[in-house]
């Protein structure tokens, strides 16, 4: 049996692109939990007042969501602790880590430190980015 700690620790995935600040504050707006079990995580769909937002807002908020479902999907039935944080390029901490993680084009993805994607989603890379992270844990 797995140690219980060890699936406490999340694997981290941090999702590049452009949010606007005051959404992250938004109940409504916030689709991706905290923490996310594979085996299911509950996210808001596009509430209407999010709706009114330009259409690149709403592109990357879809595109998020894309990851999120991605990832329940790729993980069903796995007792898995996945951490997904939307980083907003426009924010200082969101400048300054995709300098650090080498994130030049969006949507960026980075898991547990490492870039996975720059610029377009490599759906096969970010299944095994995370499969390799969570193993690193259980070994």
């Amino acid at each position: 049996m797995h140690d219980e700690r060890v699936l406490q620790k999340p694997v981290k995935v941090e999702l590049y692109d452009i949010y606007p600040m005051t959404l992250g504050h938004c109940p409504h707006y916030n689709l991706l939990s905290a923490e996310m079990y594979a085996a299911g995580s509950e996210f808001c769909e596009l509430s209407t007042q999010a709706s009114e937002y330009p259409d690149d807002v709403i592109k990357n908020h879809l595109r998020a969501a894309e990851v999120v479902k991605f990832l329940r999907q790729s993980f069903n039935g796995v007792r898995m602790n996945v951490e997904v944080e939307m980083v907003n390029l426009l924010s200082p901490v969101g400048f300054f880590k995709s300098i650090l993680h080498g994130v030049w084009r969006r949507p960026g993805i980075v898991v547990d430190g490492r870039k996975v994607c720059d610029g377009e989603t490599d759906w096969d890379g970010l299944r095994k980015a995370v499969e390799e992270a969570w193993l690193k844990r259980v070994k």
